[in-house]
Protein backbone atom coordinates (compact mmCIF):
# COMPACT_ATOMS: atom_id res chain seq x y z
CA UNK A 1 0.00 0.00 0.00
CA UNK A 2 1.13 3.67 -0.62
CA UNK A 3 2.35 5.82 1.32
CA UNK A 4 -0.24 8.17 0.12
CA UNK A 5 -3.00 6.02 0.29
CA UNK A 6 -1.86 5.72 4.09
CA UNK A 7 -2.01 9.49 4.71
CA UNK A 8 -5.10 9.65 3.18
CA UNK A 9 -6.99 7.45 5.44
CA UNK A 10 -4.86 8.37 8.38
CA UNK A 11 -6.41 11.98 7.18
CA UNK A 12 -10.07 10.43 6.70
CA UNK A 13 -9.77 8.98 10.41
CA UNK A 14 -8.79 12.39 11.54
CA UNK A 15 -11.97 14.34 10.27
CA UNK A 16 -10.95 15.01 6.79
CA UNK A 17 -13.90 13.27 5.45
CA UNK A 18 -13.60 14.94 1.79
CA UNK A 19 -10.11 13.12 1.35
CA UNK A 20 -12.71 9.95 0.76
CA UNK A 21 -13.35 11.12 -2.57
CA UNK A 22 -9.86 10.90 -3.38
CA UNK A 23 -10.26 6.69 -2.42
CA UNK A 24 -13.47 6.76 -4.35
CA UNK A 25 -12.39 8.31 -7.04
CA UNK A 26 -9.28 5.83 -7.54
CA UNK A 27 -11.15 2.79 -6.86
CA UNK A 28 -14.81 3.15 -7.79
CA UNK A 29 -14.08 1.84 -11.64
CA UNK A 30 -12.44 -1.43 -10.80
CA UNK A 31 -15.19 -1.61 -7.69
CA UNK A 32 -17.92 -1.52 -10.29
CA UNK A 33 -16.46 -3.89 -12.43
CA UNK A 34 -16.03 -6.56 -9.63
CA UNK A 35 -19.37 -6.67 -8.51
CA UNK A 36 -20.61 -6.66 -11.90
CA UNK A 37 -18.07 -10.08 -12.28
CA UNK A 38 -19.90 -11.52 -9.34
CA UNK A 39 -23.89 -10.15 -10.06
CA UNK A 40 -23.60 -9.90 -13.65
CA UNK A 41 -26.41 -6.73 -13.49
CA UNK A 42 -25.39 -2.86 -13.65
CA UNK A 43 -27.76 -1.88 -11.38
CA UNK A 44 -27.33 -4.20 -8.02
CA UNK A 45 -22.95 -3.94 -9.58
CA UNK A 46 -23.82 -0.01 -9.19
CA UNK A 47 -25.90 -0.60 -5.67
CA UNK A 48 -23.29 -2.91 -4.39
CA UNK A 49 -20.28 -0.80 -4.73
CA UNK A 50 -21.87 1.85 -4.01
CA UNK A 51 -22.70 0.54 -0.77
CA UNK A 52 -19.28 -1.30 -0.18
CA UNK A 53 -17.81 1.98 -0.33
CA UNK A 54 -20.34 3.34 1.93
CA UNK A 55 -19.60 0.68 4.70
CA UNK A 56 -16.19 1.29 4.08
CA UNK A 57 -16.23 5.16 5.15
CA UNK A 58 -18.16 3.92 8.46
CA UNK A 59 -15.94 1.24 9.46
CA UNK A 60 -12.46 3.04 8.13
CA UNK A 61 -11.75 3.44 11.85
CA UNK A 62 -11.31 -0.80 11.96
CA UNK A 63 -8.95 -1.06 8.69
CA UNK A 64 -5.86 -2.36 9.42
CA UNK A 65 -3.23 -1.98 7.50
CA UNK A 66 -1.12 -4.14 8.76
CA UNK A 67 -3.70 -7.31 7.78
CA UNK A 68 -4.35 -6.25 4.56
CA UNK A 69 -4.34 -3.31 1.68
CA UNK A 70 -7.17 -1.29 1.67
CA UNK A 71 -7.71 -2.17 -1.78
CA UNK A 72 -8.29 -6.04 -0.26
CA UNK A 73 -10.04 -4.82 2.50
CA UNK A 74 -12.72 -2.72 0.11
CA UNK A 75 -13.10 -5.78 -2.44
CA UNK A 76 -13.82 -7.73 0.77
CA UNK A 77 -16.44 -5.06 1.50
CA UNK A 78 -17.57 -5.34 -1.96
CA UNK A 79 -18.01 -8.99 -2.14
CA UNK A 80 -20.26 -9.29 1.02
CA UNK A 81 -22.44 -6.79 -0.41
CA UNK A 82 -22.85 -8.88 -3.63
CA UNK A 83 -23.59 -12.03 -2.08
CA UNK A 84 -26.04 -10.04 -0.16
CA UNK A 85 -27.75 -9.07 -3.20
CA UNK A 86 -27.27 -12.61 -4.51
CA UNK A 87 -29.03 -14.32 -1.49
CA UNK A 88 -32.05 -11.53 -1.65
CA UNK A 89 -32.52 -12.10 -5.74
CA UNK A 90 -31.94 -16.53 -4.62
CA UNK A 91 -30.79 -16.23 -7.76
CA UNK A 92 -27.11 -17.06 -9.75
CA UNK A 93 -25.90 -14.44 -11.95
CA UNK A 94 -26.32 -16.59 -14.89
CA UNK A 95 -29.28 -15.91 -17.37
CA UNK A 96 -30.73 -17.50 -19.99
CA UNK A 97 -29.72 -14.45 -22.41
CA UNK A 98 -25.76 -16.13 -21.17
CA UNK A 99 -26.76 -19.50 -21.79
CA UNK A 100 -28.00 -18.44 -24.88
CA UNK A 101 -25.83 -16.11 -26.47
CA UNK A 102 -23.80 -18.88 -28.65
CA UNK A 103 -25.83 -19.45 -31.35
CA UNK A 104 -23.33 -22.09 -32.36
CA UNK A 105 -24.20 -24.26 -29.08
CA UNK A 106 -25.69 -27.68 -29.56
CA UNK A 107 -29.25 -28.15 -28.02
CA UNK A 108 -28.25 -30.74 -25.80
CA UNK A 109 -25.89 -28.46 -24.83
CA UNK A 110 -28.26 -26.03 -24.03
CA UNK A 111 -30.59 -28.41 -21.84
CA UNK A 112 -27.73 -29.54 -20.05
CA UNK A 113 -26.60 -25.70 -19.21
CA UNK A 114 -30.34 -25.05 -17.95
CA UNK A 115 -29.79 -28.20 -15.63
CA UNK A 116 -26.73 -27.58 -14.11
CA UNK A 117 -27.70 -23.72 -13.65
CA UNK A 118 -31.34 -25.51 -12.03
CA UNK A 119 -29.06 -27.47 -9.80
CA UNK A 120 -27.05 -25.37 -8.44
CA UNK A 121 -29.67 -22.62 -7.85
CA UNK A 122 -31.61 -25.35 -5.67
CA UNK A 123 -28.35 -25.54 -3.08
CA UNK A 124 -27.71 -23.26 0.21
CA UNK A 125 -26.50 -19.85 -0.30
CA UNK A 126 -23.14 -20.59 0.42
CA UNK A 127 -22.98 -23.49 -1.91
CA UNK A 128 -23.75 -21.33 -4.32
CA UNK A 129 -21.80 -18.38 -4.01
CA UNK A 130 -18.43 -20.81 -3.63
CA UNK A 131 -19.50 -22.67 -6.92
CA UNK A 132 -20.09 -19.04 -8.48
CA UNK A 133 -17.54 -17.98 -7.47
CA UNK A 134 -14.82 -20.55 -8.41
CA UNK A 135 -16.01 -22.24 -11.63
CA UNK A 136 -17.68 -19.66 -13.39
CA UNK A 137 -15.47 -16.45 -12.12
CA UNK A 138 -12.08 -18.73 -11.76
CA UNK A 139 -11.64 -17.60 -7.95
CA UNK A 140 -9.16 -19.43 -6.13
CA UNK A 141 -9.91 -21.01 -2.98
CA UNK A 142 -7.68 -18.34 -1.03
CA UNK A 143 -9.33 -15.56 -2.49
CA UNK A 144 -12.72 -17.07 -1.96
CA UNK A 145 -11.76 -17.44 1.56
CA UNK A 146 -10.44 -14.02 1.87
CA UNK A 147 -13.83 -12.27 0.04
CA UNK A 148 -16.48 -14.57 2.38
CA UNK A 149 -14.60 -14.00 5.56
CA UNK A 150 -14.31 -17.93 6.20
CA UNK A 151 -11.00 -20.63 6.50
CA UNK A 152 -9.91 -21.80 3.48
CA UNK A 153 -11.03 -25.34 5.00
CA UNK A 154 -14.57 -24.21 5.25
CA UNK A 155 -14.30 -23.14 1.31
CA UNK A 156 -12.99 -26.50 0.53
CA UNK A 157 -15.46 -28.52 2.28
CA UNK A 158 -18.55 -26.09 1.14
CA UNK A 159 -16.99 -26.99 -2.60
CA UNK A 160 -16.77 -30.36 -1.96
CA UNK A 161 -20.66 -30.70 -0.64
CA UNK A 162 -21.67 -28.61 -3.35
CA UNK A 163 -20.35 -30.93 -6.09
CA UNK A 164 -21.78 -34.10 -4.04
CA UNK A 165 -25.18 -32.57 -4.50
CA UNK A 166 -24.93 -31.43 -7.66
CA UNK A 167 -23.83 -34.90 -8.67
CA UNK A 168 -26.86 -36.25 -7.31
CA UNK A 169 -28.98 -33.87 -8.42
CA UNK A 170 -27.79 -34.56 -12.20
CA UNK A 171 -27.72 -38.23 -12.00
Amino acid sequence: MSKDEIELIARIVNGESECYRTLVDRYKQDMYRHCFFIVHDEDDAEDAAQEAFIRAYVYIKRFDPEKASFKTWLYTIGTRECLQTLRKRRTLPLTDEDLLESTLAPTDQIVRDHELRDAVLALPTNYQAVITLHYWHGESYQAIATSLQVPIGTVRGWLHRAKQQLKEALS
